[in-house]
């Protein structure tokens, strides 16, 4: 049996049934705890599934309420939710492309008035948008065999409001390339690919927006508006209403802002003209879409509302229209807009009573006066107390309902754990699984039962006969498991080449250059494609596209520009060679130090398997698979015999700390201690308070040492440490204090090490010495430099941002009270909460206090380091609660608040900061699937400098999901790597880049694991050979991506870059396979190109160096240190006719084409090689 017939049953109870089946109008559940609800809720769904729209207080509600629903029985595709979309009213940004979709996908599935659930905040069903005629007839039908051009496809959701995007990687894009159309439909989970033969849809598949690979075939599907707002028609008169209004308008506005109002509409006017979309078309929605209906009026006549706590929903609305009118106002007196008022885009909160049917949920019996009459039904649900810690309490309650006569469900995702915890206190309930008895029976028998699956809030109505206790009732915390969000994968940062004219590039055997562009020239009527790359006047180079492996964008550590380089002289080489040096020395060093590690052994770590399953079940998200990775990796490292000294590297909000958690749980439970260490006091109580709940019931005790806890607690802890009761111990550098004493610590936790002082890191290698240790970095490393030191440097990366993660959009502006204003509003309008951080501890309080009078109904508080625990404490605890709506701080909270519902960062003087601090900085929102927004303010009366400038503008520019390269990102990338490899190392990378030196890392990490002694022996090959390009060919024919193929020269760089780095025949394929996903059927030019990389492939497998092929012959030139056997031509000639040698190089004359003539060549010499092979041996017998 599972919870969703327990919801069924319990709606059916007699004493329930008249409430649950309400004949029409309005009706309100009283005396209803909130645990109750969701059960009564699905199970009322169960027994008459229909058109159901259920308002909640905020997102956060609705997230829970929705898993909730899932657990008692609701089919999860039946369930949308109905995110709000009046953020564009706030000021001009782009719309939130994913909350948009998510809004429109809701909005159809209402209109379909197909049964099922959509879960919206007050002001997300009260907002007025489309009628139900423009969200069901604007669509646009696809099916194979369907007769359409692509180009009027194309054409017509341009009319539908999508947008042109290449590549194609959120809700509402297309991209057209010839005879394919990719599309990302409004709603959907997935984008789809359209390939067209002809004028007809010849197949559809879905594809990966990460990867852009078609994956599985796609069922026909429609596609409806993408926008909240139709554009109008030419008969509506909007142009003329909107010069009128100007006109009318700018009297009464000052100069300025009468000027900018006139500029702005007038833009606006000029896209309407051209009917195209554009951002700002939502303010004018009044006017479009006049009298428009809300979520509420796309209920049909069996159509039911529920309302969660309608009071509450009444007061939230008022608070709604109020800031948006303010808003709104403030942003007309700006010249803005055209002035307009609240209640012209929102209904107002009495709108609820018109729904055709309507159930108030309440924990009283108050309802607002304009629901009128409504027959009220006290339920009689109270909530359960937390009987944690309690057996006597735990054990009377039960006893209680047990003589009541009560079903008493324990519901829970632990169940051998639960099972064992209530053995203790003599209590044994039977497991409802499937076959049980309850199958075959009616009601709810009187009874001890358990049932997988935790509601995370228990409740008991005892006029049905129903007790429900919960995790949470018995561990004193429990999160609820929200259901998979929508994105199967986050959109993981890409690092492939992205060049711009500008940019510096490294070619590896001529050094550092300045990228001027793509060029395309024809010699001897064969055109060809060109990186143009200027070196130290005059010189300059044109590098073949299919020499592009030969290519690398610099980065390194440091803002400084590099040296560029002659074409002639030695310094590059130079340069090379000092260091590979270095990178021996370095990778010599690494090795002996993994070699020291392994002389120390340890008793491997055990634990119960049963347990170790329970608690990593108690994980409320979906693990990505790099996360999944670095967790088995840790697993595997301490059940080997010798201690782990591993780096998990991660960006901010990735999943490092449940890597942590896990680890640590494993160690505990095998009766060894762990000490976590952290560099901050807030980031030591935001992991004290994360290790609590992920560990709450598995019998692990848990205490916390930082400048918070008393005297009394500390020395308590101090105890319990060196007694050892205590099995975790959480803590800032006292930790590294000598009083402290352990009765037998197994794992160190050491939390963002690069940031602990020189005296702390020297404490720290004496605790090393005997322990298992696990580092967590938030600084992102290269994957390339974890791929170096892989094997000598025990090292995890998790690069998945989680399941629906988001990129933050981040705005850069002068610092003004309208731009604070609005960016506060727009956030507390969506229930959501904001830091503010102001560096000065000086400062503080006066911008609190400017804070609050600009923004009277938020709740603001201050938290600085120079607070003491007592004040800090309660700030904190209450900007966790959600008790606080604007949290004013100076950086502490750079590392540690993990808040879901603060996404909005507002940093005052944010030029004063450093790329890396403000990179950490905005990792402290955006840490949900909700869109989040950065706002980095600067003195408007101030001159950036340029550098302040580019450290602004860099991080601005990363915002698009899934942009490709960052610069920004790469470059803290490439800082992050400094930090690992050290100063030496850094200057090295500055000298040649990084790129070059990780390969040389690399390269010189393989030899010493080959020649431990580090001895060259005769004939050894250079490390650098290993990192030459492919052998040249150089042929007569066209082999390039033409512009008319793929016309953006970023995706042809991209694809050439491919093309050319691929090092084996499955890996060519698989670039050529993406291209025709891409792109659809590859040209001849294309073709050619891919077949000259195979002859690449297959040439420097044979030691050429490189081939030449023109006026009939081939010249073949090899490697010097692998010349021909004398041999090899008379071979060759005896089976494919006349081969010499001329010089150092190999003559083969061919006739037809030069391609050809290569492959068979290659051939030829690779059967001749076989061949004097097998003759040596036969010659040795």
């Amino acid at each position: 049996m599972r919870l969703h017939q327990l919801a069924r049953r319990l709606t059916q109870h007699p004493n329930l049934f008249e409430a649950t089946q309400p004949a029409g109008g309005s009706a309100t559940w009283s005396h209803l705890s909130a645990g109750a609800r969701p059960c009564l809720a699905a199970g009322l769904y169960a027994s008459n599934p229909r058109q159901t729209l259920l308002v909640v207080r905020n997102y956060e509600a609705a997230l829970s309420w929705q898993a909730k629903l899932i657990l008692f029985g609701v089919p999860q595709d039946r369930i949308r939710l109905l995110p709000s979309g009046l953020s564009a009213l706030f000021e001009d940004a782009a719309p939130e492309t994913v909350a948009l979709s998510d809004r429109l996908g809701s909005l159809r599935f209402l209109a379909s008035q197909e049964p099922g659930f959509v879960i919206a905040t007050p002001q997300a069903a009260l907002e007025r948008t489309l009628h139900t005629l423009d969200i069901l007839e604007n669509t646009l039908e696809f099916a194979p065999g369907l007769e359409i051009e692509s180009k009027e496809a194309a054409s017509r959701l341009l009319g539908l409001g999508y947008e042109a995007s290449d590549p194609v990687r959120v809700p509402g894009q297309y991209c057209r390339r010839g005879g394919i159309l990719d599309i990302f439909p409004v709603g959907h989970d997935l984008p789809v690919r359209v390939e067209f033969f002809g004028d007809t849809i010849e197949s559809i598949r879905r594809f990966d927006p990460m990867t852009q690979r078609s994956s599985d075939p796609a069922p026909a599907f429609s596609i409806g508006i993408s926008r909240e707002t139709v554009l109008p028609s030419p008969e509506l008169g909007l142009d003329d209403m909107l010069q009128r209004a100007v006109e009318v308008e700018s009297a009464n506005l000052g100069e300025d802002a009468a000027k900018r109002l006139e500029e702005l509409v007038n833009e606006d006017r000029l896209a309407l003209e051209n009917q195209t979309y554009f951002d700002r078309l939502d303010l004018y929605r009044p006017l479009i879409q006049p009298d428009g209906p809300c979520a509420i009026d796309y209920l049909g006549e069996e159509g039911l509302l529920i309302l969660d706590e309608p009071l509450d929903l009444e007061s939230t609305a008022v608070r709604l229209a109020e800031e948006l009118g303010e808003a709104l106002s403030h942003r007309h007196q700006r010249g803005e807009i055209l002035e307009s008022h609240a209640n012209d885009f929102v209904h107002s909160a009495e709108h609820f009573a018109d729904a055709p049917n309507l159930i108030s949920l309440t924990a009283m019996n108050a309802v607002p006066d304009w629901i009128g009459q409504s027959e009220e039904f006290e339920i009689g649900a109270a909530p359960v107390d937390n009987y944690r810690g309690q057996p006597a309490a735990l054990t009377r309650s039960i006893q209680n309902w047990v003589n009541q006569g009560l079903c008493v469900v324990f519901a829970t995702d632990q169940p051998s754990r639960t099972r064992s915890v209530l053995a203790q206190v003599e209590i044994f309930p039977t497991a409802l699984d499937n076959g049980h008895p309850w199958d075959q029976s009616d009601g709810l028998p009187p009874g001890l039962y358990i049932i997988d699956g935790n509601p995370a809030a228990g409740f008991a109505i005892p006029k049905a006969n129903l007790a429900v206790m919960t995790d949470h009732e018995l561990y004193g915390v429990a999160r609820l498991k929200l259901p998979q969000r929508k994105f199967s994968e986050g959109m993981p940062i890409t690092t492939v080449l992205d060049l711009k004219p500008g940019d510096f590039v490294v070619h590896i055997n001529f050094g550092i250059g300045v990228f001027q562009g793509l060029v395309q020239r024809t010699q001897d009527g064969i055109q060809k494609e060109y990186l143009h790359i200027k070196y130290k006047a005059p010189d300059q180079l044109f590098v073949p596209a299919d020499q592009l492996d030969r290519i690398q964008k610099y980065v390194s550590p440091s803002d400084a520009e590099p040296k560029i380089n002659r074409l002639t002289g030695g310094e590059w080489k130079k340069a090379v060679a000092k260091a590979r040096e270095e990178a021996r020395e370095f990778a010599r060093d690494l090795i002996k130090l993994y070699a020291e590690r392994k002389k120390v052994t340890r008793d491997a770590y055990r634990s119960d398997a049963e347990t170790l399953h329970e608690m990593e079940n108690t994980f409320p998200y979906v693990e990505t698979p790099s996360q999944l990775q670095a967790i088995n990796d840790v697993k595997k490292d301490l059940k080997t015999g010798y201690p782990m000294d591993r780096l998990v590297c991660g960006d901010v909000g990735f999943g490092k700390t449940e890597v942590a958690v896990r680890a640590a749980f494993l160690v505990a439970q095998s009766g060894k201690q762990v000490a976590i260490l952290c560099p901050t006091t807030i980031l030591s109580e935001q992991h004290y308070r994360s290790f609590s709940e992920r560990l709450a019931g598995f019998d692990i005790e848990i205490a916390l040492l930082n400048r918070f806890v008393t005297a009394g607690e500390r020395r308590q802890a101090l105890e319990k440490l060196e007694s050892g009761e205590l099995d975790i111990v959480i803590g800032t550098h006292a930790l590294l204090s000598s009083e402290l004493k352990f009765k037998d610590l197994g794992l160190l936790v050491i939390d963002e090490e690069q940031k602990f002082g020189v005296k702390h890191k020297e404490s720290l290698k004496k605790l090393r010495v005997n322990v298992d240790v696990l580092s967590m970095s938030a600084t992102p490393i290269p994957r390339t430099l974890s791929m170096a030191l892989m094997n000598i440097r025990e090292m995890s990366l998790i690069n998945d941002p989680p399941p629906g993660r988001l990129p933050v959009r981040t705005f850069v502006r002068p610092t003004s009270n309208e731009v604070v204003r609005e960016a506060v509003l727009r956030e507390l309008a969506r229930g959501g909460q904001v830091f503010y951080v102001y560096n000065r501890v000086s400062g503080i309080y006066h911008v609190a206090d400017r804070l609050k009078k600009l923004v009277p109904h938020a709740r603001v508080a201050v938290g600085h380091g120079q607070m003491t625990e007592r004040e800090l404490e309660p700030v904190m605890v209450g900007f966790v609660q959600g008790e606080i709506d604007v949290l004013v701080s100076t950086t502490i909270v750079e590392a540690g608040l993990d808040i879901p519902n603060a996404n909005t960062l507002i940093v005052e003087n944010a030029d004063y900061f450093g790329l890396s601090q403000l990179y950490q900085l905005r990792g402290r929102v955006g840490r949900s699937d909700r869109q989040a927004y950065a706002y980095l303010l600067y003195a408007p009366d101030k001159s950036l400098t340029e550098t302040g400038t580019e450290r602004l503008t860099a991080l601005a520019e990363f915002n698009q999901l899934g942009s490709g390269y960052s610069l920004a990102f790469r470059d803290l990338q490439i800082r992050g790597a400094g930090d690992i490899l050290g100063a030496k190392q850094s200057g090295q990378m500055m000298a040649i880049g990084y790129d070059l030196y990780t390969q040389l890392i690399e390269s010189e990490v393989q030899f010493l694991k080959t020649y431990a002694d580090g001895d060259r022996p005769s004939g050894y090959e250079d490390p650098l050979a290993g990192l030459e390009p492919l052998p040249a060919i150089d042929l007569p024919v066209q082999a390039l991506i033409p512009e008319h193929f793929v016309e953006d020269p970023a995706q042809r760089l991209y694809f050439y870059k491919q093309l050319m780095t691929a090092r084996n025949p499955l890996a060519l394929a698989e670039v050529a396979a993406d291209l025709e996903d891409r792109y659809g059927r590859l040209p001849k030019e294309v073709k050619t190109a891919v077949d000259i990389m195979a002859a690449r492939i297959t040439a420097r497998e044979l030691h050429i160096q490189q081939i030449d092929g023109n006026q009939g012959r081939l010249k073949v030139t090899f490697a010097e240190n692998h010349p021909p056997h004398p041999r090899i031509p008379g071979i060759i000639a005896r089976h494919k006719g006349d081969a010499y040698m001329s010089q150092d190089d190999l003559i083969w004359p061919f006739a037809g084409s030069p391609l050809e003539a290569v492959h068979s060549f290659l051939k030829a010499l690779d059967n001749a090689q076989n061949e004097l092979a097998e003759s040596r041996i036969y010659s040795a017998n």
